[in-house]
């Protein structure tokens, strides 16, 4: 059961990501419906660690094992969600992570959603219009650990 409630109008939401790095790029899941970026990831489930959510999530949408190898940063999400147009708490914790055969993927198809492909994308084209949640835009060259409180 994934940890995702709705209590009286607001749902809470926990979410785990994936920071893949290549050079100057970063492999990101584009939303053709909504024309947005995102990093690649899902929703935890009841009794699963973040790092366990993370593998489980990533090997689920691209077929592929990872290693999270630190945890990159944080974000306590408040918005309203385009798809439900309800109020969202969300926890997001994002870990850097690289492929466990070192190997870099060039191309990497999403097996739960065809709608919704992978791609490099060099991080000085993202921008807060085309990147979710958009408070990360600024960050997304750093190394440094962030804790962002997010409030669209």
């Amino acid at each position: 059961m994934d940890l995702n409630f709705d209590l009286n109008e607001m749902t809470f939401n926990y979410r785990v990501a994936s920071l893949i790095r290549k050079d100057d790029m970063i492999l990101l899941e584009y939303n053709s419906k909504y024309n947005y970026y995102s990093f690649i990831g899902g929703r935890v489930k009841i009794g699963e660690d973040s790092k366990i959510a993370i593998k489980r999530e990533f090997k689920e949408e691209a077929g592929y094992d990872i290693n999270p190898t630190k945890l990159w940063g944080i974000v306590e999400n408040f918005f309203v969600s385009r798809y439900k147009n309800s109020h969202y708490h969300e926890l997001l914790f994002i870990y850097n992570c690289e492929f466990k055969n070192k190997e870099i993927i060039e191309e990497i198809k999403n097996l739960e959603d065809k709608q919704n492909i992978f791609k490099w994308v060099k991080i000085k084209d993202i921008n807060e219009d085309n990147f979710k949640p958009q408070v990360l835009v600024k960050f997304l060259n750093s190394e440094e650990f962030i804790h962002i409180i997010n409030k669209d």
